[in-house]
């Protein structure tokens, strides 16, 4: 071991980041697993002459594998992320290192957050950034629809990208061109244009066969073709509430390729389907069915061939199917690669289980590849294998809205809010999507509406527990908001009390509220300024009732009423009829009373009739028609202090304390029976003439 020292010209070595240098630190064995759309694992064994190497001086460092490939070298890049001293064996320290690419430190965060009106892609782009990785490229060929709400929810960055990833069709694998101990470059890619092929030549010779001579040189020593039934057809489906009528049913078919004869039958069917549209509900339709059609037709190789490289095509040549020898994209791989004797290395049956690093047992090469791939032709996507996270149970949020505002809704009644798990939120009107409100009943312009006004604590829930798609189901008192009646001491009172908005105060509310006290029992109503009120048929209101059985409570009931400005009252049609079956009526006005009958007026009394006029006088006019006073069962007294006069054109009567005056052009005075006129003076003067007449004339 003494002069296995590492060097530039060795077929394979190490390198990194760290501080040792090459001759510190020995390969002795590596196992590679790549696949398209998942993260590299390598699994290293190398050994150092030193026994001062320091694990924590490794761990998180970048590691390139160097391994020569006919006048070129092939790279293996990864970052520390597992290290591990083994063994003392022969002198030498024994180290077993996990390498993964870059993105899989992206498995060890956890976060919870919202991402509005952005790409999936750019959602990625800025979670790479906040990281400040940049090592990635993108070769990718289809638009993708912006999200108006995108929810990370309690899951590693890694799962939430690689989520996105999977719905939107979108795969990656890495390129280690130019990662010489630093990060390798994350390709992310959507369909065949970003594969290209292998370096060098791309033909690759099948020489299988039992004879292991004409195994020799870069070539394909294993090949299986297979197929496997997949399903046919995927079916989406959706429901989107601004369009509740409208069918978003979305369909997909597997390509002609797949000749098994169940393809029409097998379906995958999944609601609901993520989108608001048939067209990207077709999309992601396609994208499944392309993930479960790529799956028909796969190939398994062993190979020598130290070029394969998964992401890349090659084209295979010389297999005795000619149907075989046809383009190819690699989809997973498994490398092995190790030092041979001639280099000074062999296994020593007392080292320590490496448990990744096992090898197959016909291995004694430095380099063999067992790979996976497809036709060239087939489009790959990934299956999706990360779920979409699922909110159970019930969460708080406080609503949230615009600065200035109390009350923020839209057309739909919906409102913002501020999840308790969200730190990125800035408690405004873009906190979240809209989020629907739950009411107890709705209808067509009919229904309930309360809308929970900013600061207030509502209970969100998940349609079907999807974080992107929250609902108000309620709504919460807590220590800032507490209940309009004290607590416990009011705990028979149950109402709905309001605030007037905007700048209301404890003052200012409208209110129904209802007393459940025994023998206090209460209705009380408050409208803060207006009242209306519409009947379209009857209304009846009784105030008290009457003993109604054994042992009941009867009760006599008053009705206050107290209106502080007008009251106005109309009948459009029909009757009003006033009746008070006990008791006395007094109707007291202050200042002036106008009554204007249309019709007739009638007034009955059974008792006496007093009228009484404090100050001021009365008058009676009929403008048309007569007035009749008959007391058929009593008499008419008529009293005044000044003077009572009766007028009919230029006729009149006037009495005063001290005389009656009688005027008119003609008076007549007859009495049937007899007439008396008696005064200690009397005169009777006829300007004209003066008749006296009589059956029988007697003076004195």
């Amino acid at each position: 071991m003494a002069e296995s020292l590492q060097s530039k010209e060795w077929p394979l070595r190490i390198t990194g980041s760290y501080i040792y240098g090459e001759d510190d630190l020995v390969i002795r064995r590596a196992v590679v697993s790549e696949e398209l759309g998942k993260l590299t694992e390598i699994q290293v064994e190398f050994l150092s002459e030193k026994t001062t190497i320091s694990l924590d001086k490794l761990l998180g460092k970048v590691m390139t594998i160097h391994l020569a490939a006919d006048g070129a070298e092939r790279k293996f890049t990864g970052t520390i992320v597992r290290v591990e001293r083994l063994a003392l064996r022969d002198g030498y320290v024994q180290f077993l290192a996990e390498l993964r690419p870059w993105f899989w430190l992206l498995t060890q965060t956890t976060d919870s957050r919202i991402f509005q009106e952005m790409t999936a892609v750019q959602i990625i782009e800025k979670i790479f950034g906040e990281y400040g990785l940049t090592d990635f490229r993108k070769s990718l060929r289809a638009t993708y629809q912006q999200r108006e709400y995108c929810v990370q929810y309690r899951e590693t960055d890694f799962d939430f990208i690689s989520r996105l990833m999977q719905e939107e069709g979108i795969y990656y694998y890495f390129d280690y061109t130019n990662a010489e101990d630093k990060n390798e470059t994350l390709v992310m890619c959507d369909g065949p244009n970003a594969h290209t092929p292998i370096a060098g030549d791309a033909k690759v010779e099948f020489r299988g066969g039992d004879d292991y001579s004409q195994r020799l040189g870069d070539s394909v020593t294993e090949w299986a073709a297979s197929e496997t039934i997949r399903p046919g057809v995927v079916s989406l489906g959706d429901f989107d509430f601004e369009k509740p009528k409208a069918s978003l049913d979305a369909r997909a078919k597997t390509p002609t390729g797949a000749k098994h004869g169940f393809k029409d039958k097998l379906e995958l069917y999944d609601i609901p389907g993520h989108y608001k549209e048939t067209g990207p509900g077709n999309t992601l339709a396609k994208v499944r069915m392309t993930a479960e059609d790529a799956l028909f037709d796969r190939r398994r190789g062993r190979a020598s061939v130290r070029a394969l490289e998964t992401g890349r095509k090659f084209t295979l040549q010389d297999h005795p199917d000619k149907a075989e020898n046809a383009e190819y994209l690699i989809t997973k791989a498994r490398y092995f690669l190790q030092t041979t004797e001639g280099y000074g290395f062999a296994k020593n049956d007392k080292d320590l289980d490496t448990g990744a690093l096992e090898f197959p047992e016909d291995s004694n090469e430095m380099f063999m590849v067992e790979f996976e791939a497809q036709p060239g032709k087939t489009e790959f996507k990934s299956l999706r294998t990360i779920p979409w996270p699922e909110i159970s149970g019930l969460h708080t949020a406080i609503v949230t809205g615009k600065a200035g505002e109390e009350i923020w809704t839209d057309k739909y009644g919906r409102i913002k809010v501020q999840f308790h798990w969200d730190r990125e939120g800035k408690k405004d009107e873009k906190t979240t999507c809209w989020v629907r409100v739950v009411t107890p009943w709705s209808g067509k312009n009919w229904g309930m509406v309360s809308i929970p006004r900013i600061g207030q604590e509502v209970v969100i829930q998940f349609e079907e527990g999807d974080p992107d798609r929250p609902i108000c189901t309620g709504m919460l008192y807590n220590a800032d908001t507490m209940p309009p009646y004290a607590l416990p001491a009011n705990q028979t009172q149950t109402g709905i009390k309001t605030r007037s908005s905007k700048q209301g105060s404890a003052e200012t509310f409208n209110e129904l509220m209802f007393e459940d006290k025994k023998d206090a029992e209460l209705v009380r109503f408050q409208a803060q300024k207006d009242h209306e009120k519409l009947v379209k048929n009857m209304s009846t209101i009784t105030i008290g009732y009457d003993k109604l059985d054994k042992g009941g409570n009867g009760g006599d009931g008053c009705l206050s009423q107290v209106v502080k400005k007008n009251v106005d009252e109309t009948i459009k049609e029909g009757d009003h009829t006033f009746t008070i079956e006990k008791g006395n009526q007094t109707v007291s006005i202050k200042t002036d009373q106008t009554e204007t009958i249309e019709g007739k007026s009638t007034r009955t009394v059974t008792g006496n009739h007093a009228e009484t006029i404090k100050e001021g006088d009365k008058s009676t006019t009929v403008k048309m028609g007569d007035i009749q006073v008959d007391a058929k069962m009593g008499k008419i007294t008529m009293t005044a202090m000044k003077s009572i006069e009766l007028k009919v054109g230029g006729s009149s009567i006037k009495l005063d304390p001290t005389s009656i005056t009688i005027k008119s052009t003609m008076i007549k005075v007859q009495a049937n029976a007899k007439l008396d006129a008696k005064s200690p003076m009397t005169t009777v003067n006829g300007d004209a003439m003066l008749t006296l007449k009589g059956g029988l004339t007697m003076i004195n």
